[in-house]
């Protein structure tokens, strides 16, 4: 097994894009993670792609090899990953294993996803066929109905409280105020969130991800190559890969997403890092439960701890264990099929102390974390400066 790093990343601006094509937004990352890595296009050899509904959203199949050819690439080998919002993490996740164990030397992994291409309830449609859409989804199962169930149970369990869930929400709204790249960059009041309507119980306006447009691409490559041609490369040290079962009757808990305990305990394990290591940490905050719930699975605090952990300010700028500085699936958006690549950006980011206002004080090792569908498929990857 090889060393592996990032020599290259990008991400476009995300939000509501109205006045840009998928085509555009895909053309924008590639090219400027290429253009950011300093190689030439002729070094790459395949490319990976998450994405999860081309073919609904934009009327487009094949579409890693539509990715390929609008950067100049569509001679090479190209993947198309799809696992729901865990797509993007997969994608790195290929990349990464593809170099590691010498199949290639260096390719380009890429998230993408224009959403606001269709009427809001034809979107929650597709959205919703990340769930099983024939069973569950004919008795009402939706993301957020899905993860009400979650909060509502760590509710009674844990004692956790809808000020908990709303300073998850304000503290990235926060974040991503302070992000040239997300969706919504406005600061949120606290007492707003608290009295948002409520959209599923107890889950309300703000406790929701946003639908999001954009595109992110890294170029990855062995640790030598990466050391002789890049000033500040990032390692990825450990990648992590979790399942878990798809229908919500046949899951063994509700106040814990087994998926991403799989998935952390083999990144770590790969990494050879202890949890205390890690400065900084993106974590799949679809709704604001989900953000408690994972930094639990992570490792980072006792099971039942989460709510009271955030409250108390940790995960904040400043804070004990910053998490998600992009502002998350909260406000820097969540394009599903590209989130897993843009927090792989983020922390590549942070750990060339390039991320300006949110940049966390001496960064040294980084975890990224995505989940996919109903807490079925989970992704971690973890990532250190290859640089003094």
């Amino acid at each position: 097994m090889r060393d592996v790093a990032i020599i290259g990343a990008y991400e476009t601006v995300h939000g509501n894009l109205s006045g840009r094509s998928l085509r555009e937004l895909i053309i924008e990352a590639g090219n400027g993670a290429i253009k950011d890595s300093g190689i030439e296009r002729k070094e790459i050899e395949a490319l990976y792609l998450g994405n999860y509904a081309g073919n609904e959203f934009n009327n487009q199949n094949q579409m890693a090899s539509f990715a390929a050819t609008l950067i100049g690439l569509g001679h090479l080998p190209a993947f198309r990953v799809e696992a729901a919002c865990a797509s993007g993490g997969i994608a790195i996740r290929q990349g990464f294993l593809a170099v590691t164990t010498g199949q290639y030397d260096t390719v380009i992994a890429m998230g993408a996803e224009k959403m606001n291409t269709k009427d809001p309830t034809t979107t929650m449609e597709i959205v919703a066929k990340g769930q099983d859409a024939e069973i569950e989804g004919g008795f009402c199962v939706s993301g957020p109905s899905g993860f009400a169930l979650n909060a509502v149970r760590h509710m009674h369990e844990f004692g956790t409280t809808k000020e908990m869930l709303a300073t998850v929400a304000e503290k990235n709204y926060f974040h991503g105020s302070k992000n040239p790249y997300a969706h919504k960059r406005k600061v949120i009041p606290f007492k707003n969130i608290m009295k948002a309507s409520m959209v599923t119980t107890p889950l309300g306006f703000h406790d929701m991800s946003l639908v999001t447009d954009a595109a992110a691409a890294v170029i990855i490559t062995t640790l030598d190559k990466a050391k002789a041609i890049c000033k500040k490369p990032v390692i990825i040290k450990g990648s992590g890969l979790g399942g878990d079962y798809f229908s919500l009757a046949l899951k063994s808990t509700s106040t814990a997403f087994p998926a991403t305990i799989r998935a952390a305990e083999e990144a770590f394990k790969m990494a050879g890092v202890k949890r205390e290591d890690i400065n900084v940490l993106e974590c799949h905050d679809c709704f604001t439960i989900t953000e408690i719930i994972n930094i639990e699975d992570l490792g980072f605090v006792e099971k039942g701890k989460g709510g009271p952990f955030t409250l108390d300010g940790n995960t904040r700028l400043g804070g004990k264990l910053p998490v998600n500085t992009s502002g998350g699936l909260k406000s820097k958006g969540h394009p599903i099929g590209c989130t897993g690549v843009g927090q792989v950006v983020e922390m590549t980011f942070q750990l060339r102390d390039q991320a300006d206002e949110r940049q966390v004080p001496n960064a040294r090792t980084a975890l990224t974390h995505v989940l996919g569908g109903p807490s079925a498929t989970s992704v971690v990857h973890i990532l250190q400066r290859g640089y003094e």
